[in-house]
């Protein structure tokens, strides 16, 4: 759709991969009266700004398609499964570090940093004198 072209506003419209992707048109030429309506309902019942309402919510939403296209989803076929699973985790990883001391974490963290800096000095190109 070219940039001159008016939208009917329409779910079809919605749907266009190319006024979808283009960052040159404004989403909120594309926002209804509900939406602003929900927005302001939402950023009240929270207590925040519209602006934090919407940033979380983008956050929320990546999040969610992060957990949803997951490698354990995709091999554990059942959500329920995957989230008891996933929390089962979660409870064994903050169990294990409880049990690591402080001075090993902190080796761990040195270990860890040394190796990341290794790494992007090794992509970085050599300087030319």
């Amino acid at each position: 759709m070219p940039e001159h072209a008016e939208s009917t506003g329409s779910k079809a419209d919605t749907g266009n991969a190319e006024v979808a992707s283009s960052i040159n048109i404004l989403v909120w030429l594309h926002a209804t009266e509900s939406f602003y309506k929900k927005l302001n309902r939402v950023a009240n019942k929270c207590s925040m700004p519209r602006y934090e309402a919407l940033s979380r919510g983008l956050d929320a939403l990546l999040r969610e398609h992060q957990v949803r296209t997951s490698p354990l989803n995709k091999a554990i076929k059942s959500p329920g499964q995957s989230e008891v699973f996933r929390r089962t985790m979660g409870q064994v990883s903050r169990k294990y570090w409880a049990t690591v001391t402080a001075e090993e974490k902190r080796l761990r963290g040195q270990r860890s940093a040394r190796a990341r800096w290794k790494e992007k000095a090794s992509l970085e190109p050599a300087a030319e004198s």
